[in-house]
């Protein structure tokens, strides 16, 4: 983005000087025009107006200069006028009847001098143009010296951090503008009403600003309402950014979607809908009181991000955090909650569309900024005296990771890989708990130059209830290696009030039950051996715990390991026939030991982005979904390829398509 103040500062020469009056020849009788960027510039019947002087366009500085928001102050001793922009990067000076401007100190000559009408300063067009960096043409059936400047202001994007709220209730709009806005102003849209200007502004480091516009809602609610966000330099306002507010006359939960999880979000706001391809999407996620975090898939990545930090007022927590794009076009968040009450991850997911934009300087690696992508622990809650164990995902460039307490205190490192998968590192991590309770910890993640990216996680701890009260107290497989469809012992510590276990898969079906079975007993517990057939890796199972009178106590229990089936496409659906100029649109469904999915021409040139991400998963498929547009009119053939996670296996289903 380039500086657009600068831009704007450099038309310093618009000022006007109290000067002796000189007396001019040579000017032409028919009037002049200036625009600025279409806008039509208005001088005073009384002060000196545009003209042609000796075959150059002359323009009058003063007025020019307030109508780019320019300060202005005149030294009367030498005779100069000195320019500051809004920002105050750029000063710029000249001297009445000379032909030389100095921007920040450095001098500039041109081949016609200032002159002075009326008291007033002009300059040539040439000497302004080559002063602020704009477009100045001449447009001569109109007679108009128009010039065209990419130094307004202008708002990038403008969003509610939350669009649905409470009649009298407060409302934010988050407002991203280019670095030559000073000011945003909100109207209503129904008679222009002034709500408020905001100056102060947070810089993004990119020639972006940040300014946030709090105001309280209208007291009648159940109405949707537009509002108009107008950027300004000062003293003048540009073209607008809509946004809209649903205000409700009661706290109702948002079932948009109708997604199953309307009982635990309230809203999901997005920084942007529109994020170029290799930068951040920021989201803000608000919940009931209920959730302890959230995993954040993508359409276009396998990996995903947890995010258990949140910030909690009245019975609402609000959970921040980002995503990287790395693919334009349409995409989406799927965002799952994670509750005491359901003990994993919920199977019902948000979906929040947004769009990715193409960069040129884009270096198209997606690993060139440090990520945790999730954590995991072992179990669901730990115990207090017993371990507690972490799956930690990251980017690849990650080398090692430490766990922090609330203290600051170091209680857990890696510095190696438990497993690696393809662009992914995954660290195991474990310490004793010593305390119950909710805790909160910090996992700094390393890059061999000690860089860091940090995220944290609340772990729940809890003390046996005691002998006479089934309770599990720790779960962990017999052996590390863990594929899907393997049966493996898993080693389950319970107190011994319990007589006997259950474990079940996420969709509730039994896959272990130890009634009648022979135990393990010890002083405080007893240890029981169930087998289980893994149908599923990298998700949670549950243990439920039971005596003799039918109390049960119910544990989760993540299960980390590769899926090892083979990959395979299992059905597309596409048109056979399109107009030329038309987008192909494909869906591929897969069994779901598919990692990517992309489609390829009859040059094997890859005609589509390769998606590491499903659009609809369910236990037994994933659909995948595609829009291109083929090259040619004619026969196409495309080929659809599905590849596994270690890249070593793969399916295809070849596709023909007339082009008409």
């Amino acid at each position: 983005m380039k500086n657009r103040i600068f831009k704007a500062a450099a038309l310093v020469l618009a000022v006007i000087f109290c000067a002796q009056l000189w007396c001019v020849s040579s000017f032409a009788d028919d009037p002049v025009y200036v625009t600025i960027n279409g806008t039509q510039v208005t001088y005073l019947s009384t002060d000196a107006q545009p003209m042609i002087y000796n075959s150059r366009a002359m323009v009058p500085i003063r007025t020019t200069a307030e109508a780019l928001g320019l300060t202005v102050d005149w030294d009367k001793d030498t005779e100069t006028a000195t320019f500051t922009s809004a920002d105050g990067s750029r000063v710029i000076k000249h001297t009445m009847r000379s032909n030389i401007i100095y921007v920040n100190g450095t001098p500039s000559s041109f081949d016609t001098s200032s002159i002075v009408v009326s008291n007033r300063i002009l300059v040539p067009i040439r000497m302004l143009a080559e002063a602020m960096g704009a477009d100045v043409s001449w447009d001569n059936p109109s007679r108009t010296v128009i010039i065209l400047t990419t130094d307004t202001p202008e708002i990038e994007s403008a969003n509610f951090l939350d669009d649905d709220i409470i009649a009298g209730g407060e409302a934010t709009i988050n407002v991203v503008a280019n670095s030559s806005t000073t000011a945003v102003k909100l109207y209503y849209s129904t008679g222009q009403e002034t709500i408020k200007e905001v100056t102060d502004y947070t810089d993004n480091g990119d020639d972006s600003r940040t300014f946030k516009i709090t105001f309280t809602a209208e007291d009648d609610g159940n109405v949707q309402r537009t509002y108009y966000v107008y950027p300004g330099n000062g003293t003048s306002y540009y073209d607008y950014k809509s946004v809209e507010l649903t205000v409700n006359d009661e706290d109702d939960d948002d079932d948009s979607g109708d997604d199953g999880l309307s009982e635990y979000i309230y809203k999901v706001s997005l920084e942007s809908t529109k994020i170029e391809k290799g930068e951040y999407l920021y989201f803000t996620v608000v919940t009931t009181d209920d959730v302890q975090r959230l995993r954040i898939d993508t359409n276009y990545s396998s990996n995903h991000t947890s995010v258990s930090d949140y910030t909690e007022t009245s019975s609402r927590r609000t959970f921040e955090g980002k995503v990287k794009v790395t693919t334009t076009g349409s995409c989406h968040l799927y965002i799952y909650v994670y509750t005491d009450d359901l003990g994993t991850y919920s199977d019902d997911y948000r979906i929040v569309d947004f769009r990715g934009i193409s960069d040129a300087d884009d270096d198209d690696d997606e690993d060139d900024v440090l990520t945790i992508y999730d954590i995991n622990p072992a179990m669901g809650v730990t115990t207090k005296k017993e371990e507690t164990k972490l799956y930690i995902s990251t980017s690849s460039d990650i080398d090692y990771v430490e766990i922090y307490d609330d203290d600051g205190d170091r209680v857990a490192y890696a510095n190696s890989t438990y497993d690696e998968q393809g662009n992914t590192n995954v660290f195991f991590v474990s310490w004793t708990e010593t305390s119950t309770g909710t805790i909160k910890y910090k996992v700094v993640a390393y890059d061999e130059d000690d860089e860091e990216i940090t995220e944290s996680i609340r772990i729940t701890c809890e003390s046996s209830p005691g002998a006479s009260a089934p309770f599990v107290i720790s779960i962990e497989p017999k052996t590390d290696d863990i594929e899907s469809g393997e049966t493996m012992t898993y080693i389950v510590k319970c107190s011994t009030g319990t007589d006997y276990i259950v474990i079940k898969d996420e969709d509730g079906r039994t896959l272990a039950s130890t009634e009648g079975n022979t135990t393990t007993s010890g002083a405080t517990y007893i240890k029981f051996s169930p087998k289980i057939t893994v149908g599923s890796v990298n998700t949670y199972y549950t243990v439920y715990a039971y005596n003799e009178d039918g109390d049960v106590d119910a544990r989760t229990f993540y299960v980390y390991g590769v899926n090892t089936s083979d990959p395979e496409i299992t059905g597309v659906d596409y048109d056979t026939t399109i107009e030329e100029g038309d987008d192909l649109e494909v869906t591929v469904y897969t069994t779901t030991s598919v990692a990517k999915v992309w489609i390829e021409d009859e040059d094997d040139d890859m005609v589509t982005n390769k998606l590491k991400k499903p659009t609809d998963t369910s236990s037994s498929e994933y659909t995948w979904e595609f829009t291109f547009e083929p090259d040619d009119s004619g026969r196409r053939t495309y080929t659809v390829y599905a590849e596994n996670e270690d890249g070593d296996d793969y399916d295809t289903y070849t596709i023909k398509v007339k082009v008409t």
